[in-house]
C-alpha cells in the first residue's frame, strides 16, 4: 500500500503545476451554484417549499453537492485508461508490480484532495457573497457516514471509469463508452437535481443503484435531509455495488487483455 500512497502523493503535489485547471474547476462549480440561484430563484417566485424543500435548503443541497461534484475526479479515468491503451503506454502496467485498478484510485484521491480545498473555498466564498445559509448537520455520525460513503462512491467510480476504458482493448472507437455515461451518471448522482424531487417509485428505486450515493446521499445527510437508517442503507447498498464492480473489472480486464498487442513491451 506504501507505492499507491505514494502515486497519490504525487498526484497531490502535481496539481501545483496546473492551477488554471484547478481555477477553472472552482470557476465551474460558481457557475453551478450561480445557475441554482437563478434557476430555483425563479421556482420558489411565491412559494415556500418545493419537494420539501425551503428556498435556502435547496441552495444548500447545491453549494454541498457542488462540493462533492468537483471532488471527484474519476470522470477521467476512462479516457485516461482508453488513450494509454491506444497509444501503447499502458503497456508499462503489464510489467511493473502494480495494480493499475489500485493506481488509478490513488491517482484519482489524490488530485480529489488537492480539489477539495479549493471546492470548499470556493464552497464558503458562494455562500458569503450569495447570502446562502447553508442547512448543516450537527450530527457527528451523519457526518461521518457521509464521509464515509463518499470515499466509497469514490472507489466505485474508479472501478466503473476503469471498467469503461479498459473497454479500448476491444472496441476502436471507445468515445461513446467514455463520454455518453457522464451525461447520465451526472443526473442519476443527483449532482443536477435533488433526486427526492422525482417520483415517488423512482426515486426509490434508485436507492438500489450505486449512483445515488456518489453525490446525492452524502449530501442529503450533511444537509440533514436524510436519517441515518436510510444512509446505512445507501452505504450498504454501494458496498455490495463497489465490491461486484471491482470483481467485474479485474475479470474483464483479465480478459481482454491478452487480445493487446502490447506496444512497447
Amino acid at each position: 500500500m506504501k507505492k499507491y500512497f505514494a502515486i497519490g502523493k504525487i498526484l497531490f503535489k502535481a496539481q501545483a503545476a496546473y492551477r488554471f485547471d484547478v481555477l477553472m474547476t472552482a470557476t465551474g462549480m460558481i457557475w453551478r451554484i450561480v445557475f441554482a440561484l437563478i434557476l430555483w430563484g425563479v421556482i420558489f417566485d411565491g412559494r415556500d417549499m418545493v419537494g420539501g424543500f425551503t428556498y435556502q435548503a435547496m441552495l444548500s443541497y447545491y453549494v454541498i453537492s457542488s462540493f462533492f461534484a468537483t471532488m471527484d475526479m474519476s470522470g477521467g479515468v476512462a479516457g485516461e485508461v482508453s488513450s494509454r491503451i491506444k497509444g501503447g503506454t499502458f503497456s508499462k502496467f503489464m510489467v511493473i508490480p502494480s495494480n493499475p485498478q489500485l493506481h488509478f484510485l490513488s491517482q484519482t484521491l489524490g488530485a480529489s484532495t488537492y480539489y477539495g480545498f479549493f471546492a470548499a473555498l470556493a464552497a464558503v466564498a458562494c455562500s458569503l457573497v450569495f447570502g446562502i445559509s447553508i442547512t448543516f448537520t450537527n450530527d457527528p455520525l451523519k457526518i461521518l457516514l457521509a464521509a464515509a460513503t463518499f470515499l466509497l462512491g469514490a472507489v466505485f467510480m474508479n472501478s466503473f471509469q476503469f471498467f469503461l476504458g479498459i473497454w479500448a482493448f476491444k472496441v476502436q472507437d471507445a468515445i461513446f463508452l467514455t463520454h455518453v455515461p457522464s451525461m447520465i451518471i451526472s443526473f442519476f448522482t443527483g449532482e443536477l437535481v435533488p433526486l427526492s424531487l422525482l417520483p415517488g417509485a423512482v426515486a426509490g428505486a434508485l436507492h438500489f443503484f450505486p449512483f445515488t450515493h456518489v453525490v446525492y446521499t452524502p449530501t442529503m445527510l450533511l444537509t440533514g435531509g436524510m436519517d441515518l437508517l436510510d444512509g446505512c442503507a445507501g452505504l450498504a447498498a454501494l458496498a455490495a455495488w463497489a465490491a461486484a464492480m471491482a470483481l467485474v473489472s479485474r475479470a474483464t480486464y483479465g480478459r481482454l487483455r491478452r487480445k493487446y498487442e502490447g506496444v512497447g513491451i
